[in-house]
């Protein structure tokens, strides 16, 4: 019995409309799979890793898998060619007839931008003493001389 699926395989990269509170309800397709509900059956439903849009995979948001029946809609349809025609019968093939042998592959976990923490980021001199006497500056014009302590 070969395996089909029931819905459109999207493409990496789609965006989709979904059913939740996460203000737009738009999220963008991260990586795809699929799920077979019955083993009696010949029906494959797409499965996606989904993050919201237009943030991704971040360290701060939540990445979660959807059934493409949990899809309202699709804003923007992904790139596929021909790879992802072999990558979905290599899917199926799997789910038919067993996992192949891999090599675990390394995934990348840091960031991919370095944002410095709030606290870490020095206050410049003159930042600093604005802060203490906002009105050192014009103390400084009406004592040109650098007298300090002329209030």
């Amino acid at each position: 019995m070969t395996l089909e699926m029931t819905e459109e395989f999207l493409g990496l990269g789609s965006i989709v409309r979904l059913g939740d509170d996460t203000g737009t309800g738009l999220h963008v397709v991260l990586a795809r799979g699929a799920f077979r509900p019955d083993n009696a059956r010949n029906e494959v439903v797409p499965r996606y890793l989904v993050g919201p849009h237009p943030y991704g995979e971040a360290p701060d948001r939540e990445t979660f898998p959807v059934l493409a029946t949990d899809i309202q809609g699709v804003v923007h349809h992904g790139y596929t060619d021909a790879a992802d025609a072999g990558f979905l019968a290599d899917l199926l093939d799997q789910m038919e007839n067993g996992r192949r042998p891999i090599t675990r592959a390394r995934h990348f976990a840091e960031g991919l931008t370095t944002i410095p923490e709030a606290s870490a980021v020095e206050e410049s001199d003159a930042a600093a003493r604005s802060r203490a006497d906002p009105f050192h500056e014009l103390r400084a014009l009406v004592h040109p001389t650098g007298r300090e302590g002329v209030t």
